[in-house]
């Protein structure tokens, strides 16, 4: 499976200098966070659910009912699993009202910003070339895609 990820809000930044500042920063961080959290689970999920088909692999037919084996056969799975995690970078002009605002010059920024992120990714071997591994979680952060310095 090749999953994207996409994170409107980035975890890095500057020390915010002033009450306006506070106020992007902790929506970056507090949104990132849920991203992040997202990650975990998928990568948990994934395990458990490697862990179910290597039970089943072991258990004998007759040990469980057509029930229970179609219900833990649903939860096995041995797939490889890529994230791909693309993280959107702010302007250094917004404000702590980005998560809310959708004049038409902001979403054309995000737009230009979206396809500088997927050229960018587009052109990293690292992920094009991964060799997936069965059970495995494959997370790929393309994160210096927007040197600028963050406020």
């Amino acid at each position: 499976m090749l999953l994207f990820q996409v994170d409107l809000f980035s975890a890095e930044g500057t020390m915010p200098t002033n009450i306006l500042e506070v106020g992007r920063r902790l929506k970056d961080i507090r949104h990132s966070s849920q991203t992040r959290t997202i990650t975990d689970i998928v990568k948990d999920t994934q395990k458990i659910r490697a862990v179910v088909r290597r039970l089943m692999e072991k258990l004998p037919d007759e040990s469980l009912s057509d029930e229970e084996h179609q219900l833990l056969s649903k939860w096995s799975c041995d797939a490889a699993i890529t994230l791909v995690h693309l993280i959107y970078r702010q302007k250094h002009h917004e404000l702590a009202s980005k998560d809310y605002e959708f004049s038409s010059l902001s979403m054309q920024e995000h737009w230009q910003a979206g396809i500088q992120d997927i050229e960018h990714l587009l052109a990293q071997e690292e992920w094009i070339n991964r060799q997936p591994q069965k059970d495995e979680v494959s997370v790929f952060d393309f994160n210096e895609i927007h040197p600028e310095p963050l406020v």
